[in-house]
């Protein structure tokens, strides 16, 4: 099914209302100058002052310079999630290119898979790295960028990319998308428009293949903050309580499921934080209950976007009630962003019923044509916000019964047993049926109590066949669920004698 665009064939007018948005050409005139003697990033023991990331980015726009780079060529970001990789990234786009953050932490063929599709014959790479890139000839971060003549070029160029990250997807390659400086100067704008609280420390949580790290990175470097990266790995929970307490965090963003994770490992490490944000997933209420229990005074808010609309699309503010609505508002559009919800024609979706998202404005990645259609359910509220109703590809239709399997994983994680919850679909006997998969929240569940839970709050084709227990759920590499390899614990499950 395609949406008609053309001049009289669709109404193409926003369905939400559009918050005006003033924004910079270029991501570079919201970070530069970068000066002083104030830290601008800290990894562990080490640490870049805005004095040293702007001697260390200028080194490295020089070496790539000199090596031949022009505006717009792809160059591979090939570092930890560290001060590296944001001195290199920093770099690259003062050279005028456009960087494509490949995460050392990744496999090895993931890696590579990466780089060769970015069609970059630069890599900037982290001094000590153990792996190198094939094909790619290394700049190192720690470059004196010195050119031909002697001496290093300060001017930096204003190129018309920012970045390239890739899509991960369950099934087929990763997708490329790549994004211009000027809709990462509007992503970042706005986060400066919407939220009142300056960043004084950001905890940097994410990869850097990661357009979520996009959010933190920059935004910081505009608000002249810290950036903090606990860890190369971005789920060491232990490491992010230590840092969050050490540098006094005051923002940071997290997948609702690992920060749900983090509180309870001990909330007070957060007190300092004036903002957390959660994103990449549905915020389950119980979060904000959770949330707002242990840190009454930090600001919850509940972002949304994909890729292709440069990290975030929409905000939700949230306070104590959402804890007691079926599921969280993704909320209103940032700054600048155009909203569209539409039916299977393309017209906006009648008052209060679900359509798809669909969106314009500044933030949109290149080659996509606009507005961007998201795949994902949403319906407006009385109040004017998004409500998410799921994927279009996740619906399910089972005995004449449209089901979506979030709705499913919302039911399960209601009943008190239940810490976390997912949904596989398999087939048994002919038939297509559903696997519900809980972690407990103490030692054991009951599977014939949990059904009962579910019988009193969804159809009966939407409860699940069986229940079974998981110690963990498997995640592709963005940290979202794998719902492919949930689907085939389904089967196995399924295969088994009840």
């Amino acid at each position: 099914m395609t949406y008609a665009t053309a001049a009289g064939s669709a109404d193409w007018t926003p369905d939400m209302p559009v918050e005006p948005l003033d924004a910079p050409g270029h991501i570079l005139d919201l970070v530069e100058p970068l000066r002083g003697p104030d830290i601008a990033v800290v990894d562990g023991d080490d640490a870049l002052t805005y004095d040293g990331l702007a001697e260390r980015s200028a080194a490295i726009a020089a070496a790539l310079r000199t090596a031949g780079t022009r505006p717009g060529d792809p160059v591979v970001v090939h570092t930890r999630l560290s001060r590296w990789a944001v001195a290199a990234m920093l770099g690259v786009l003062r050279a005028g290119a456009r960087y494509v953050p490949v995460d050392a932490a990744f496999p090895l063929e993931r890696q590579r898979y990466m780089a060769t599709a970015s069609g970059a014959r630069l890599a900037v790479t982290e001094p000590g790295l153990p792996v190198t890139l094939d094909r790619l000839q290394p700049i190192p971060a720690d470059t004196d960028g010195a050119t031909e003549s002697g001496s290093q070029s300060p001017q930096t160029i204003r190129g018309p990319l920012a970045y390239t990250c890739f899509t991960s997807g369950s099934t087929g390659d990763p997708k490329e998308v790549t994004v211009s400086a000027a809709a990462l100067a509007a992503s970042t704008a706005a986060r400066l428009a919407y939220y009142s609280e300056p960043v004084t420390a950001f905890l940097l949580c994410s990869s850097i293949s990661f357009d979520s790290s996009v959010a933190g990175i920059y935004w910081t470097l505009a608000c002249r903050g810290r950036i903090v990266i606990p860890s190369d790995r971005p789920a060491d929970l232990a490491a992010i309580g230590r840092a969050a307490r050490h540098h006094r965090a005051s923002h940071l963003l997290m997948l609702p499921s690992l920060y749900s994770i983090a509180l309870g490992g001990g909330a007070e490490r957060f007190a300092t934080l004036s903002a957390a944000i959660v994103a990449g997933e549905a915020c389950p209420p119980e979060l904000v209950r959770q949330h707002y229990a242990a840190l009454p005074g930090t600001r919850l808010y509940n972002e949304y976007g994909p890729t292709e609309c440069t990290v975030w699309s929409t905000v939700h503010a949230c306070s104590p009630a959402d804890a007691d609505l079926p599921d969280v508002p993704i909320g209103r559009p940032v700054p600048g962003t155009l909203l569209y919800v539409r039916d299977t024609a393309g017209r906006p979706a009648l008052a209060g019923g679900t359509g798809e998202l669909c969106i314009g404005g500044p933030g949109l990645a290149e080659s996509v044509p606009g507005p961007y259609r998201t795949g994902d359910q949403v319906s407006v509220t009385a109040d004017g916000e998004l409500r998410f109703h799921g994927r279009t590809d996740h619906q399910l239709k089972l005995g004449g019964v449209r089901i979506e399997r979030t709705e499913v994983e919302q039911a399960l994680r209601t009943h008190r047993d239940v810490s976390a919850a997912a949904v596989g679909l398999g087939r048994a006997r002919g038939r297509t049926r559903l696997v519900g998969f809980v972690i407990p929240a103490g030692t054991t569940v009951d599977s014939r109590t949990i059904r009962a839970h579910l019988i009193e709050r969804l159809p009966a084709v939407a409860v699940p066949s069986r229940i079974e227990t998981l110690s963990g759920f498997p995640f592709l590499p963005n940290g979202k669920l794998d719902r492919d390899a949930l689907d085939r614990l389904a089967e196995a499950a399924l295969a088994e004698k009840p």
